[in-house]
């Protein structure tokens, strides 16, 4: 059997160690030379480049500090009408006008709160006008019944009878 010498594995492991600490010491350095020659060196109105008559651009402004932000959206009466007037067909562009707003965020107020207009009532049947049963019933087509649909040589429209029943002309078929 062979004998682990314990003694030697320890010194080759922290032999190990300290270079591995060096090397990590290596490495810090050279990230913060990287670091300080990244870094910019003065302001972006310094680095700017003048314009043709000499001025540099103004500075962009900063943004406005938290709380201090003036509210963009729609009060609840304002709400309210969008709702009504939505409902009631008024269009989109008129609504958009009087509250002062812009038609996309009608729209998102509209898609967001569910608004819906209302159903239009379907005009009934006339009063006093006389039913045509011609008119109702199916009309039974002329002519030769094809095996499925083609395309007319005149009106360029789909037909399963020849002649077509678009146009009614006779087609112009290269098969028997």
């Amino acid at each position: 059997m062979s004998r682990i010498d314990w003694d030697a594995m320890l010194v080759g492991l922290t032999d190990q160690r300290t270079a591995l600490e060096v090397e990590l010491a290596d490495v810090d350095a050279v990230i913060h030379a990287v670091r300080q020659r990244s870094a910019p060196k003065g302001s972006i109105a310094s680095i700017q480049r003048p314009r043709a008559n000499g001025t540099k651009r103004k500075p962009v402004a900063k943004a406005a500090p938290a709380g201090k932000t003036k509210r963009q959206g729609l009060s609840d009466d304002q709400l309210v009408t969008l709702k009504t007037q939505y409902a009631d067909g008024t269009p989109a562009n008129q609504i958009a006008a009087r509250l002062k707003i812009t038609k996309a965020l009608l729209y998102y107020y509209v898609k967001t709160r569910g608004f819906k207009r209302k159903e239009k009532q379907k005009p009934g049947p006339k009063t006093g006008a006389a039913a045509v049963p011609a008119a109702a019933a199916p009309t039974e087509r002329m002519g030769e019944k094809l095996a499925g649909k083609v395309r007319c040589t005149s009106c360029d429209l789909w037909t399963e009878y020849d002649p077509c029943e678009n146009c009614g002309k006779k087609l112009k078929r290269n098969w028997s």
